[in-house]
């Protein structure tokens, strides 16, 4: 933590009279006081401040700033999150300076560790499928440069490597897989490790022929399987592998549907012996019906009514309940409860979000409309998550606006939820939405808050209420120290920035006390209460 200014004056920063050393300049607080930055840190850094400084006082606004300095003997450059304003200490006086400085050094360095470790596998170090499946998503959604091909490499009978051999002679072995497979592509080419003993590759920009496109793939594959086959292992096992490819153009291709046909192929070439490759053949099309049937339900679903809103409570530290979320369900006739995971990805994919995304809009102001009129829980917000599909629709503030107004639901009392990677998505297009809806009165949360790559400089230009520490996270929180580090860090960063920080996915009362402890004071989770339809939701209180 840097430290206060000294009051009265630009320069210098002291701690709190507590007699103890300062952890970041590591002297004793008598010789602190009164010092200027330039005492300890170098000379670029502190004309950087004393330039902030300045400009503060003219203007006599707070500001904050995200500040990159070097302490004086160090090389490491430190960064710290500061927010300065003007302070008048008696009418007539000439205005001091307080900041109060935040370092975030060490938690964007952990921020960025996380993010190797959620898009890249721990073993060879290439893309894992999390990081594939987003290259794949763009290639889908925003193809250029005609087709693109999808590989599927599976070892052959890689199992036997481990229960012969042992499990560090199978690892060994993946790691020769992916460097001889990443030398022999080229820089157009994404390797990824998929699975176990399973590598996929994209390759785009193949050219506006299909013939000429699967001729280059089908040699790439080739030279892989050689290449493969000519490895050696501590036994002299022999190494083969089996590939399924699939060729793909333009939009119309569901992500999951180029999986699924690579995949298909790849079972060909496996039942034709392995150590081989098989494309995908458009006869196999009727094992992908039933994604299609799906699809095609899921297009009635809301004619038919098999959609519901079940909603999950929030609570304060006093046991209070402060607002709900609003979570979608779908009830199929036949194929019972259709997970969330399973059908919202597809209703992204075809466009359905958006009419299913405006249906659960009005479902939620409709119930703040009703409660408003209850003082047991006018008070109460709803949270809905917005589909990244659904907000950048052009017509998205015009279709929320007129629900508020023909429902006549409180603007203040809906939250709308939104993820890091729509926000890392035309930022200044995604603000200017935000601003439109803040304007309204409505409320925005950041949802998952540390799963994605976040920048600190959204969270400080963008009009949010609220953080929620995903879930994933707050598993672990009692057990790994690396994920309780995240959330205090976190709990800190939303406080400094007046964000109201909610932890999602609490489960036990351990919990619940550690985050007490650290100063989070919203929480959502089993805990407190499962997903409920609304007439089952207060029954407990």
């Amino acid at each position: 933590m840097r430290q206060s200014r000294t009051l009265g004056s630009v320069g210098g920063r002291n701690e709190q009279s507590s007699g103890l050393p300062d952890h970041l300049f590591d002297r004793p607080v008598e010789q602190i006081v009164g010092r200027g930055d330039d005492a300890f840190f170098d000379a670029a850094s502190a004309a950087e401040m004393a330039e902030v400084d300045r400009q503060v006082l003219a203007t006599g606004q707070k500001t904050t700033v995200e500040e990159h300095n070097v302490l004086q003997g160090e090389e490491r450059v430190r960064t710290f999150l500061s927010v300065k304003m003007p302070l008048i200490m008696s009418p007539g006086e000439a205005p001091s300076l307080c900041g109060i400085s935040t370092e975030l050094t060490d938690y964007l360095e952990m921020q960025s560790r996380t993010h190797h470790l959620a898009f890249y596998d721990a073993l060879t170090g290439l893309p894992n499928r999390r990081l594939l499946l987003e290259s794949l998503a763009e290639a889908t959604h925003c193809p250029s440069g005609g087709y693109s091909a999808l590989l599927i490499v599976d070892l052959d009978n890689f199992r036997l490597v481990n229960d012969i051999q042992g499990h560090d002679s199978g690892e060994q072995l993946l790691i020769n897989v992916a460097e001889n497979l990443q030398q022999r592509l080229t820089e157009d080419a994404t390797l990824a490790r998929f699975s176990s003993d399973e590598f996929v590759i994209l390759i785009n920009r193949l050219g506006e022929q299909q013939h000429d496109a699967a001729s280059y793939v089908e040699r790439v594959a080739r030279q892989l399987l050689d290449n493969i086959s000519q490895l050696r292992n501590d036994r002299a096992l022999p190494i083969t592998a089996s590939v399924g490819i699939t060729l793909f153009n333009g939009a119309g291709n569901p992500m999951n549907g180029v999986l699924q046909q690579a995949d298909m192929a790849l079972q060909q070439a496996k039942s034709a012996g392995g150590n081989t490759l098989r494309f995908f053949n458009v006869d196999m099309q009727t094992s992908v019906l039933e994604r299609a049937s799906l699809e095609g339900d899921l297009h009635q679903a809301l004619q038919r009514q098999e959609l519901a809103l079940h909603y999950q409570v929030q609570v304060d530290h006093q046991g209070v309940t402060t607002g709900v979320e609003a979570l979608l369900r779908w009830y199929h006739p036949q194929r019972g409860w259709v997970s969330p995971g399973t059908f919202i990805p597809l209703a992204e994919e075809n466009g359905l979000i958006v009419p299913i995304g405006y249906w659960v809009l009005r479902c939620a102001c409709e119930q703040l409309a009703k409660w408003s009129h209850q003082t047991a829980y006018a008070a109460l917000t709803i949270s809905v998550n917005v589909s990244s599909v659904q907000f950048q629709q052009p017509e998205f503030v015009r279709n929320v606006e007129a629900l508020l107004a023909e429902t006549q639901a409180p603007p203040g009392r809906l939250v709308l939820e939104v993820t890091e990677s729509l926000l890392m998505r035309e930022p200044t297009r995604v603000r200017n939405t935000m601003l439109k809806l803040r304007a309204q009165g409505i409320r925005f949360a950041l949802d998952d808050f540390g799963t994605g790559y976040s920048s600190l400089s959204y969270l400080k230009r963008l009009p949010l209420d609220e953080l929620k520490i995903d879930q994933s996270f707050i598993r672990e929180l009692l057990t790994d120290k690396t994920d309780a580090a995240i959330v205090d860090t976190t709990i800190l960063l939303a406080i400094s920035l007046g964000l109201t920080v909610v932890a999602e996915g609490v489960e036990k009362k351990e919990q619940l006390d550690w985050l007490k402890g650290h100063g989070c004071y919203r929480y959502q989770g089993y805990l407190f209460g499962r997903p409920t339809p609304i007439e089952y939701l207060f029954e407990s209180y």
